[in-house]
């Protein structure tokens, strides 16, 4: 039996805000992958433009925040990001439906990433969305 590697690395190894520049290249890539033709994906990349970017910058620095948190709080971190990196994997491996996977993964994503930083405490919960 074959076992599939990941094209991602161990995340246990990387600091919070490390893990986070990983996934904000992976945003980046997967949006212009995207055909610009469509409306639907004009739409998500002028979101990203304009809102999305301080959203993304916000997240930034609350992750450079959490560089130096205890153990409890990088382990959430770790598991946020683990989930994150897997269903990247499954959107890029979702055949017709890839692009719909892809845009739901990014939208998703930064939801997914704005309430583990408000659930652990860091930063005001209001300011990140």
């Amino acid at each position: 039996m074959k076992i599939k590697r990941r094209s991602f690395p161990p995340l246990y190894l990387l600091k919070p805000s490390k893990s986070y520049s990983l996934f904000e290249k992976r945003v980046k890539e997967a949006a212009n992958s995207l055909d610009r033709r469509k409306a639907s994906n004009r739409a998500l990349k002028k979101f990203l433009k304009e809102r999305g970017k301080e959203r993304i910058e916000r997240l930034r620095e609350e992750f450079l925040k959490l560089d130096g948190a205890p153990l409890y709080k990088k382990k959430a971190i770790y598991n946020a990001f683990y989930r994150i990196f897997q269903r990247f994997e499954w959107a890029l491996s979702s055949g017709s439906e890839r692009e719909v996977e892809l845009k739901v993964w990014i939208t998703s994503s930064l939801d997914y990433l704005t309430e583990v930083v408000e659930s652990l405490g860091e930063g005001n919960g209001g300011d990140i969305k």
